[in-house]
């Protein structure tokens, strides 16, 4: 019986006609050492040989790649590319592991890029990853593939420098905190100042503002000027 295959499925035989094409598939056939498409089910032949290839989108993942950098410390890249089969006879025909061909492209073309950049254009910077892009591409249509995107995944920093980083942040942080407790002290030093001078020219407005003060139920004694 006919067994569904992928991209690294094996060719089989199928008895009578040709096995029936999955969705988002393109079905191959081998006869007499020529591969073709099929566009429909067909009679087969002793020694014919089917196979299914896989359309649809698909990621191709990077490992982890630890990379030095223009200044000789390393940071940590994850990839992954975005891409779908669209030519299936040149994806089983023109090389043995197609997206293994992608894939070094793209991490040969990774460490070129990241290999002249200083490690502070990886912090909180947007990196150009189209030199990879374009590495991938020009080998993935080589192979039948279309490499749509590229997708950064993660950057890791040295963590020396990432817990160096961190403890810049907070100090700045805290640095403008106290800055800005500082300058309400001074604000509020100043108005306290100004009412008092206002208060010592004008005494009969400093005993209004020591009666509001008095709290509810409060009894106050009025003594009268000797003479």
């Amino acid at each position: 019986m006919y067994a569904p295959l992928s991209n690294g499925g094996t060719w089989q035989q199928s008895s009578l006609r040709s096995p029936v094409q999955q969705a988002g598939h393109a079905m191959l056939r081998q006869r007499d050492g020529e591969i073709t498409r099929l566009s429909a089910r067909q009679f087969s032949r002793p020694g014919d040989r089917f196979r299914q290839v896989d359309l649809r989108r698909r990621l191709i993942q990077l490992h982890p790649q630890s990379i030095p950098t223009a200044d000789a410390l390393t940071v940590t890249v994850t990839l992954a590319l975005s891409a779908r089969t669209v030519d299936p006879v040149s994806f089983v025909s023109a090389a043995q592991g197609p997206d293994e061909e992608i894939y070094l492209a793209a991490q040969i073309a990774l460490r070129e890029l990241v290999a002249e950049l200083p490690l502070e254009a990886f912090v909180g910077a947007r990196i150009d990853l189209a030199p990879v892009l374009a590495a991938a591409q020009k080998t993935a249509a080589g192979v039948g593939v279309e490499v749509a995107t590229v997708l950064l995944k993660d950057i890791s920093l040295p963590s020396d420098y990432a817990r160096a980083l961190q403890e810049s942040l907070v100090s700045k942080v805290k640095a403008e905190t106290d800055l800005e407790r500082a300058r309400t002290e001074v604000k509020t030093t100043r108005a306290r100042l100004a009412s008092a001078k206002v208060l010592e020219q004008n005494p009969v407005l400093a005993k209004i503002r020591m009666l509001e003060a008095l709290p509810p139920g409060s009894t106050v004694e009025v003594r009268g000027e000797q003479v």
